[in-house]
């Protein structure tokens, strides 16, 4: 297996059958596991040991990506946070028997409902976000915190702020940002550049947040990418698509002008 910092994401039951081809590309995995169901009632944490056994074996490197379905760390209702809590926690302890690096988890901060009340929002989901982070460095895990729906950085450098020695990081999906923030690639990158652990790539077209093949869209990926490299930054990167388009992702990447990155990174 050689030495990348390219992933796919992949769901958790379609993990065995990508290895092989996952292998020949040199590309490593980004684990989702967002089925609330399998997560709390049907996981079988010896049965994912396993797993993550033989994948460390192989060689291949392990993000993880927790659910975000319905869920609210910030939430006022008790038993919508209760079950975010319980399935964040959950999420920590499968991705470290999966021996994962990282475990991504969006920041749940929404601008319509959050916006006025940010410090409300901010004080209610930290003790979830507190458990989550302790569970996951049990296993010696980082917690990222990603963006969604965010207009800036500014919620993710609150929570990374909350937790200053603990295992925190945060990882930049570039196409989100896009979508939902007026703020250009070189703020966000410069904003999270000490603590970025991550990227999420994959094209959209217009202010859609749409998963398109990279190159087919309009996503400005130099836009986001310059500054990495201009900063040394060294992120992984992980093409969040179904794996035939991760593939091509990778060959477009390497073919789009983008061989000073290749070098850099691979």
């Amino acid at each position: 297996m050689q030495s990348s910092r390219f992933f796919t994401a992949v769901g958790y039951p379609e993990v065995s059958p990508s290895l092989e081809r996952l292998s020949q590309a040199g590309m490593h995995l980004e684990v989702e596991i967002l089925d609330p169901h399998w997560s709390l009632e049907v996981c079988q944490l010896p049965v994912v040991q396993k797993l993550g056994n033989s994948l460390n074996e192989r060689g291949f490197r392990v993000h993880v990506q927790g659910p975000f379905y319905d869920l609210a760390p910030g939430s006022l209702d008790p038993y919508i946070r209760e079950h975010t809590r319980a399935l964040y926690v959950r999420a920590a302890e499968i991705a470290g028997h999966l021996r994962a690096e990282c475990l991504t988890l969006y920041t749940g901060y929404n601008p319509l409902f959050h916006a006025g009340v940010f410090e409300q929002w901010l004080e209610v989901c930290l003790p979830i976000w507190r458990e989550t982070i302790e569970t996951a460095q049990r296993f010696k895990m980082t917690v990222l915190f990603s963006n969604m729906f965010e207009e800036g950085p500014e919620v993710q450098l609150s929570l990374l702020d909350s937790f200053p020695d603990k295992p925190v990081g945060a990882c930049l999906n570039a196409p989100h940002a896009y979508c939902y923030s007026k703020k250009k690639g070189p703020a966000w990158v410069g904003a999270l550049a000490a603590k970025l652990r991550l990227f999420h790539l994959y094209d959209t077209r217009g202010r859609e947040d749409r998963r398109l093949t990279v190159g087919e869209g309009d996503l400005p990926f130099r836009e986001f990418l310059e500054p990495v490299l201009k900063r040394k930054l060294q992120p992984d990167f992980v093409f969040k698509l179904p794996l035939e388009q991760a593939l091509e992702s990778l060959k477009r990447v390497r073919r789009l002008g983008l061989e000073q990155y290749q070098m850099e990174l691979l």
